[in-house]
This record gives C-alpha cells, sequence and structure tokens, in this order.
C-alpha cells in the first residue's frame, strides 16, 4: 500500500472511530466495535473502486482481512456495510456542521464555514461519495432515510442560527433547495469518474455556490462570486 493509500485510511479511520465514539452509548445501531469499524474502513475503498454491484461480500472480507462469520455477526449483506458508512458519513457531517454554526459570529461566517466543510468533506472521502450520495437519491433505497434525516437537521440548524443572528426566518423549502444545490455540485465534481478533484473546480463550486446562498439569504449578490471564471 502506498502512501497515499495509507493516508487515506487513516483519513477515513479517524471520520469512522469520531462518529462511533460520538454515540457510544446512545445508539445500538451505531455502537462501537473495532471488528464492526475496521470491515467499515477497509470496505469504503472496495465500493469506491468497484460500486456497489460489482463488489461482493468476499471482496469485503479480503479488504477487511476477516472471517464470514465475523463480517455475518455485525453486517447482513453488503448494502448493510454501505447503509452504514452513509450513516457514519451523515452524523459526522451534521457534527460538522452543528459545530461550525454555533461558533459563526455572522450569517456570512455560517454560509463560508458550512460550504467549505461540506465541499472539504466531500473530496477528503474519495468517490465513494458519489456512490453513496446516487443510491441514497434512489426511491426505496435503505439509504434514502439518512439522506432526507441528515438535511432535516441541516435545515433546523441553520433556521435557528440564521434567525437568532438576523431574524429572519425562511420557509424550509428554500434552505433544503440550497442544501440540494450542494448535492449536485459535489455530483459534479466527480462526474468525470476521476479520483481527484482539481483545486481550480473546487474552489469555483465554493465561490458560486457562497454568492447564491448570500444572494438568497442575505438579498447581497456579489458580483465576484458569481461572474464567469477567469
Amino acid at each position: 500500500m502506498d502512501d497515499k493509500a495509507h493516508q487515506d485510511l487513516d483519513a477515513i479511520r479517524e471520520v469512522v472511530n469520531q462518529v462511533l465514539d460520538t454515540y457510544q452509548g446512545q445508539d445500538r445501531n451505531i455502537q462501537r466495535s473495532q471488528a464492526r469499524a475496521e470491515i467499515l474502513i477497509h470496505s469504503m475503498g472496495v465500493f469506491a473502486q468497484r460500486g456497489l454491484h460489482r463488489t461482493t461480500v468476499q471482496h469485503l472480507l479480503d479488504a477487511a482481512d476477516i472471517s464470514r462469520r465475523t463480517f455475518y455477526k455485525y453486517f447482513n449483506n453488503k448494502v448493510d456495510v454501505l447503509e452504514s458508512i452513509y450513516r457514519i458519513f451523515v452524523e459526522n457531517m451534521i457534527l460538522r456542521f452543528r459545530e461550525q454554526v454555533q461558533q459563526s459570529a455572522t450569517v456570512k461566517d455560517i454560509i463560508s464555514n458550512t460550504t467549505n466543510i461540506y465541499f472539504d468533506y466531500h473530496v477528503s472521502m474519495g468517490p465513494v461519495i458519489r456512490l453513496m450520495m446516487e443510491e441514497a437519491r434512489r426511491t426505496g433505497s435503505p439509504l434514502a432515510p439518512y439522506r432526507e434525516n441528515g438535511q432535516t437537521l441541516a435545515v433546523e440548524i441553520l433556521s435557528h442560527e440564521i434567525e437568532r443572528l438576523i431574524g429572519r426566518r425562511f420557509d424550509p423549502l428554500v434552505l433544503r433547495t440550497m442544501l440540494w444545490n450542494l448535492e449536485n455540485y459535489s455530483l459534479y465534481l466527480f462526474s468525470r469518474g476521476n479520483d481527484q478533484v482539481s483545486d481550480g473546480e473546487l474552489l469555483r463550486c465554493k465561490r458560486v455556490m457562497t454568492g447564491i446562498a448570500e444572494a438568497v439569504v442575505l438579498g447581497e449578490v456579489d458580483d465576484d462570486l458569481l461572474a464567469p471564471p477567469r
């Protein structure tokens, strides 16, 4: 395994362990178990490389170096693994959103900080994000309820802090629409099938999304943020 692969694995391990530690003792469906955590951690790379349909349970066993008996102690099938990974992804995103929003002194800070967190987090997780997001948007997917719940929580957090800072209240659908935009931008960044997102495209998405959010929430249009790329 090369240095970058080790770094990617360490980053994934940090995210998984952070969420499992946070919810330890609070939710029996997201409990700490080192074997379970390792299955989740190593499965992300397999799903990112092979996709959901080309991944088998045996691929996951080989990646995590665990027995079939151990696997079925924690998971029913490969989709159950992907569902658990996506839930951890959503829970961690909400933790980061809440932390940054509550620390923001202005609405502009909220917009800037949450936009940066969203994109940086997605890019750090790599192409497995696209797989999970596309699956979560599919009608009837077991991932769909976690997407819905995560967006609802994010809207509640943003609504509360925006009203606290400037006294304005929005139809929840307004803020949810901006979350959908973030989601679509993230899919756009990975649409070319590359593992690496260019810094230029990442900055462009951040800039445009920030400009749109400021125009909607604050009624302030920054021409520099919305201008065509130079």
